[in-house]
């Protein structure tokens, strides 16, 4: 069976399907009132549109007789073309071993309601031997459930007892066991004709024309993935997708299904059109190359109502809403019919158009806000790249990148939705201080989805009493009341912004791991920070450590010699076989003040800041003043080193190594220790390790 669109009749009358199988890796059919009712009364409106319609005549100048007929296609084509109801995507792999059979891998909820609506309305109608016709092959049913074989065998029994319209006699039936009441798919089969049954007696409809209307006026795009034996694997891979392939526009159909008005629905649905239109124009964002191939406005949309459905069931701690734990399964079509509305979805879209429409509007006020863009290409990337599981257990400490994700697509979403919605008028500014705070969050991983430090209760932290922390030892809450409180002064904004940028130097930026702190390390929270105080700090640092040359072991021989003089500033870094220390892991080494007993770098940087000299100006003195001497400890003999050799000391790398196995030397010739000294790019790979020895002048003791 080839790719395509058929209507639901084709599917079944095919020569190429003999039985169309829901294989044992399927899940059940779980569908419950709420989306049956959204499927089959979403088929229902637009067959009535279908029954109203008027359809345009065509001239001719063929006979009477002839243009009757032309008549009659013109509106069989013109009513399909335009009435027709299209339910999404069907996937199914079919196997040469099993010729005939097709097994359905997603679509099943869809093609199962529709199934057991086409069965009831042929009992009501009288059309038993049509269906068995087109449905049924030698008394068997053309849709087979193979997850158990319960479920297989009650489905055969159950279609003849339906077209008998005995359905009210199924318990006293001698096939009827009670084990049955244990399969979830034989129950929902059950309560779901029960369900429509009820529905299709509310309904004033010709049910004969609706009989017909859904065989050949239900629509749908067909996939034949055509991989046999990997079929399986290729269901799993779209199950962990959480049926995205449905898109959002089945969502739609539910969604507006529940609304009663017409009016207020062809609202609904240019609203919903509007939204579409909206991830169209940000389809490309997020993406280091914006021409990459298949973006489409979908894709982001799909994704954004996954994230709003596990953002819902977090807000509403509805855990048993969650899929299986132990799995990583995005939001399914179900999850987001059951916890989510128009008014939600648009809630948040609004929020989302709110920080688009706004992001330029820093400029006015602030002459740094760089970090917009950066936080815009990291919060779309996410967003706009489906990679994430929203509906993940974030009690899970190896969901680590879905936890830290949440924390901040959620937190931002929540945030400026929760603030456009209070009584409160917050400014630009404000919002964007607390989109700052969830980026920050972000660049720190932190993980923290509920709790007293999760999503729920810091945009409440932050509507109530404008701080997004309550943690008086955080960083956050020093930063936060420390900018309260100069916010009246004269060139606030100027502060905020010398301080953004001071935060987003590649070494501050990342907190992650060095005590979640992105400014403090350099500054002190205190009244007496004035503008130009902080000016010197950042210039400073950015002095210091070029922004462009920061990379995780990027070397800043100036900056390696001078911290000698004030102190053991490396990082130990030993296998059993010899001594490595690491002087250029900027990230911890920058972070001293942090650490209890290290403030080698705070003391080089404070004095830096003070004297106003360059770092070669500071290194010059401080040689001056050195005293030569081969001493014991390690930092006195890299020291003599170091004054021997100027920057040299650090040409090959940031790693300072003692080992014997790399040299004809059996000892360091300078201090006679066993272990000789070698400069490093921190491991002995290649053939760039340099013994510090050698490089010594020969008239050098």
């Amino acid at each position: 069976m080839k790719a395509g669109k058929y209507t639901y009749q084709e599917l079944f009358v095919n020569r190429y399907v003999e039985q169309l199988i829901i294989p044992e890796i399927q899940r059940d059919y779980v569908w419950e009132e709420e989306q049956v009712k959204g499927l089959i009364t979403s088929i229902i409106n637009d067959f009535k549109k279908y029954q109203a319609v008027v359809v345009p005549n065509i001239d001719s100048t063929d006979s009477i007789s002839d243009q009757g007929q032309l008549n009659s296609d013109f509106a069989e084509f013109y009513k399909k073309r335009n009435h027709s109801t299209n339910i999404g995507f069907i996937y199914a792999y079919s196997d040469p071993q099993y010729e005939g059979r097709y097994f359905l891998i997603d679509g099943q909820q869809r093609i199962t309601t529709i199934f057991l609506t086409l069965l009831l309305l042929a009992s009501r109608i009288n059309n038993a031997s049509e269906f068995n016709k087109f449905y049924c092959v030698n008394g068997h049913p053309k849709l087979d459930y193979r997850l158990r074989e319960s479920s297989s065998s009650f489905l055969e029994k159950f279609i003849p007892l339906i077209l008998d319209n005995s359905l009210d006699d199924l318990e006293n039936q001698n096939w009827y066991l009670k084990s049955y009441e244990h399969d979830i798919t034989i129950t929902n089969i059950i309560k779901n004709v029960e369900f429509i049954q009820s529905l299709l007696n509310e309904i004033s409809l010709n049910e004969k024309e609706f009989y017909d209307y859904l065989n050949h006026f239900t629509e749908f795009w067909y996939f034949d993935t055509n991989i046999s034996a990997q079929g399986e694997n290729l269901y799993i891979y779209l199950n962990a997708r959480g049926e995205q392939m449905q898109g959002n526009e089945n969502l739609k159909a539910e969604l507006l299904s529940r609304i009663s008005d017409a009016s207020l629905k062809n609202d609904r649905g240019l609203e919903w059109e509007s939204w579409q239109d909206f991830f169209w124009k940000v389809r490309q964002k997020g993406y280091s190359n914006p021409n990459t191939k298949g973006l489409n406005a979908d894709k982001g949309f799909n994704e954004f109502l996954g994230c709003i459905t596990g953002l819902k069931i977090c807000l509403d701690e509805k855990s048993e809403s969650w899929v299986d734990k132990q799995k990583a399964v995005k939001a399914s079509s179900v999850m987001m019919t059951k916890n989510l509305d128009l008014e939600i979805i648009a809630n948040y879209i609004k929020a989302l158009k709110y920080i688009e429409n706004n992001k330029s509007k820093l400029a006015e006020e602030y002459s740094y806000y760089d970090w917009v863009e950066n936080f815009l290409h990291e919060f779309w990337g996410i967003l706009n790249t489906n990679q994430t599981n929203w509906i993940a257990d974030y009690s899970y400490d190896r969901l680590a990148t879905e936890r830290r994700r949440m924390v901040f697509v959620w937190g931002v979403i929540h945030w400026v939705s929760s603030a456009l919605q209070t009584d409160t008028e917050y400014s630009v500014t404000q919002v964007f201080r607390g989109i700052r705070q969830y980026y920050l969050r972000y660049k720190n991983n932190i993980r923290a989805v509920v709790g007293n430090n999760g999503i729920k209760a810091t945009v409440n932290n932050l509507i109530q009493t404008g701080f997004i922390s309550t943690d008086n030892k955080s960083e956050e809450y020093q930063k936060e009341h420390w900018l309260a409180r100069i916010n009246q002064m004269d060139g606030s904004n100027k502060i905020e912004s010398t301080l953004w940028e001071l935060e987003d130097h590649p070494y501050n930026l990342d907190g992650s791991d060095v005590g979640l702190t992105n400014s403090s390390h350099l500054i002190e929270y205190e009244d007496d920070l004035t503008l130009d105080k902080l000016t010197a700090i950042k210039n400073t640092f950015y002095i210091c450590f070029p922004a462009s040359r920061a990379k995780d072991k990027a070397n800043f021989p100036v900056i390696q010699s001078l911290l000698l003089h004030y102190g053991d500033f490396w990082h130990k870094k030993s296998p059993h076989y010899y001594e490595n220390y690491q002087l250029n892991d900027w990230r911890n080494i920058t972070r001293s003040r942090s650490l209890p007993n290290e403030s080698k770098f705070n003391n080089f940087f404070d004095e830096l800041v003070e004297s106003c000299w360059s770092p070669e100006k500071l290194l010059e003195e401080k040689r001056k003043s050195y005293i030569v001497e081969k001493g014991y400890c390690l930092r006195k003999q890299l020291l003599w080193y170091n004054h021997h050799l100027k920057e040299r000391i650090w040409s090959q790398g940031g790693f300072i190594a003692l080992c014997p196995f790399y040299t004809i030397y059996e000892e360091d010739k300078i201090f006679g220790l066993e272990k000789p000294f070698f400069n490093t790019k921190g491991n002995f790979v290649g053939s760039s390790h340099r013994e510090l020895a050698s490089l010594l002048p020969v008239d050098c003791t």
